[in-house]
């Protein structure tokens, strides 16, 4: 166990935490803070740093009971307290979880940081504000739990990590990937770790060791491929670009997608742009929320209303008319990308 940190240097304010990367480092060589504040938009990377101090803290035959974890808003505020200020029995060593630290009233935050100023000894507490309610680096909530915590960020990976944690983690499996299907499976989980995890479990189990993994195998397993392919086609709607629209169009249709079965997507995919013009909520994977903020940016509501509009023409069209719905599909696509 370290010694406490000094009170100037809890007053530095420029000092604006370390990072994740840092944080397993320190706990390598053995050093642990005695007060973290885990952020940022990633928590499954959070949780593994969790998983992780408690191996390296705390003994094996003390994790049951000296590993506490609480909620602020699931157990009372006193509790929280009392367990925060006791003392490790028989000098045992303590780790103590608290989550959604940022829902604690003002009164609340500064009971709690004033406890921790000085926290027991042999004792380690981690206070954690999940992805979608982390504070932002400039609010008072932020700089007052920086005085009595170390602030730990877990943000998004890049794409050259997301890429090298694929090809390792294939390579332990004993199976090997194009460069083409790495950079593919790292854009389409675009740095979410939780998600790239879960695409890579699946890739593993589809195959037995020693095989090897294509673009092919990539887009047949990964769940947001569909998501990722409607995003190309509606990136060049958005540009303007309708020779490289109307392509993917025809690249679809001769992968033996039926024209008639691009209209729900689109338009589904539209909708959720005119909401996130509005600003409303928008339920799906992160990376497919951002792109429809970034789309939804570069489109006028009148434009998007339009287009929602021409496709439910295309729709009635599709159900009426004689003409084949591949010419149908593919004069809508031209003239909502004009």
């Amino acid at each position: 166990m370290t010694s406490r940190r000094p009170t100037a240097y809890l007053l530095d304010m420029a000092a604006v935490g370390i990072s994740a990367l840092q944080l397993i480092t320190e706990i390598n060589t053995g050093r642990f803070r005695p007060v973290y504040f885990f952020h940022g938009e990633e928590d499954y990377r959070k949780a593994e740093a969790v998983k992780y101090i408690v191996g390296h803290y705390l003994p094996e035959a003390q994790r049951i009971l000296n590993f506490t974890r609480m909620t602020v808003d699931k157990t009372d505020f006193q509790a929280i307290c009392a367990e925060l200020a006791a003392l490790p029995m028989l000098g045992e060593r303590r780790l103590i979880f608290v989550d959604e630290v940022q829902r604690l009233k003002p009164t609340q935050q500064q009971k709690l940081f004033a406890l921790l100023a000085s926290p027991p000894p042999e004792t380690v507490v981690i206070l954690n504000s999940p992805a979608e309610h982390t504070p932002k680096k400039t609010s008072a909530f932020f700089r007052d739990v920086s005085r009595i915590a170390e602030p730990v960020e877990f943000g998004r990976l890049g794409k050259e990590s997301a890429a090298l944690k694929i090809t390792k983690t294939l390579e332990a499996a004993r199976m090997t990937c194009d460069p083409e299907a790495v950079q593919l499976l790292a854009e389409l989980t675009d740095g979410d770790f939780g998600g790239l995890v879960g695409e890579i479990e699946k890739l593993s189990l589809s195959a037995e060791g020693g095989a090897h993994i294509g673009v092919a195998e990539v887009k047949a397993l990964a769940s947001s491929y569909e998501q990722f392919t409607m995003f190309e086609l509606t990136d060049a709607v958005v540009a303007r670009d309708r020779e490289k629209a109307v392509r993917i169009f025809n690249d679809l249709t001769n992968q033996g997608e039926r024209p008639d079965s691009f209209l729900w997507p689109l338009s589904n995919h539209f909708m959720n742009l005119l909401k996130a013009n509005a600003g409303k909520r928008i339920n799906g994977a992160p990376f497919y929320v951002r792109k429809l903020e970034q789309q939804a940016r570069q489109l006028g509501a009148g434009r998007l209303e339009r287009v929602v509009s021409r496709l439910a023409q295309t729709g009635r069209e599709i159900r009426r008319s004689k003409m084949k719905a591949a010419v149908l599909v593919e004069n809508l696509i031209r003239d909502i990308s004009a």
